[in-house]
């Protein structure tokens, strides 16, 4: 005896469409009410449906299924997205977020050196930016005071914006917030910077010829980021001064 299509359809947990007409009970003309597992279209009285009409049927009803998950909608009573996925993609960013910590534990780090290093070890950049949210709320990183901070502990040493820019883009911080940065703690005497260096430097080359020790006292006045006349009326200024100093003392 045929199978009925509905249960055809529920045996194989494919969901339960209407199979049958309206369920608006019929005219006086109308004649009989078609029977509950006749599909639509077929007239009241008529004989089940063919094995081969009921296949055709589950296939027309999966097909539609198929297409409306991958519209968005999914199947009734299921989440649009996978709690498995959620759940891994946490324990990423826990892994992350623990990673941070761990590389930030004995010097501070600036967000894009991290996201290097967590792009290395194969995390993907939604899970980046998650544990950096993070790292951010916990205060792990952060990016302002620590160009700041390197900044100031930079000119004390007296670099140049130059040789400054230079090195915090090598600590992964990017262009636009290096120029940001120098723009808004910008120095506010590049020579007295520049001389204050050439004279450190004058004083420990007291031991060779004046020109010598103007060379000597130029190059590391560029190699701090300084331009290169600047650096050598810093330098010669400096020089002939401990010079003098000196001379003026012995006499």
């Amino acid at each position: 005896m045929p199978i009925d299509a509905e249960r055809w359809l529920a045996a194989r947990g494919v969901p339960r469409e209407a199979v049958v007409g309206p369920d608006a009970a019929p005219s006086q003309d109308d004649g009989p009410e078609p029977s509950a597992s006749a599909p639509s279209g077929v007239e009241a009285g008529s004989p089940p449906p063919r094995p081969a009409e009921v296949v055709d049927l589950a296939r027309q009803s999966a097909a539609d299924a198929a297409a409306v998950s991958a519209a968005g909608g999914g199947a009734v009573g299921t989440p649009a997205e996978d709690p498995a996925a959620f759940a891994a993609q946490g324990d990423d960013v826990d892994a992350a977020l623990a990673f941070v910590r761990r590389s930030t534990s004995n010097a501070p780090q600036s967000e894009g050196r991290l996201r290097s290093k967590l792009a290395d070890r194969g995390h993907d950049a939604a899970t980046i930016e998650l544990a950096l949210e993070r790292a951010r709320a916990q205060r792990l990183v952060d990016d302002d005071a620590l160009l700041q901070a390197l900044i100031a502990e930079r000119r004390a040493r007296g670099h140049a914006d130059v040789r400054l820019r230079r090195d915090l883009r090598d600590r992964g911080f990017g262009g636009v917030q290096v120029d940001e940065a120098l723009a808004r703690w910008s120095d506010p005497d590049p020579a007295a910077a520049a001389f204050a260096v050439a004279r450190e430097q004058a004083a420990r080359h007291g031991g060779v010829d004046a020109e010598t020790a103007v060379r000597r006292t130029v190059g590391a006045l560029v190699r701090r980021g300084h331009g290169e006349a600047l650096a050598r009326k810093a330098a010669r200024d400096a020089v002939y001064a401990a010079r003098e100093g000196r001379a003026s003392a012995e006499r």
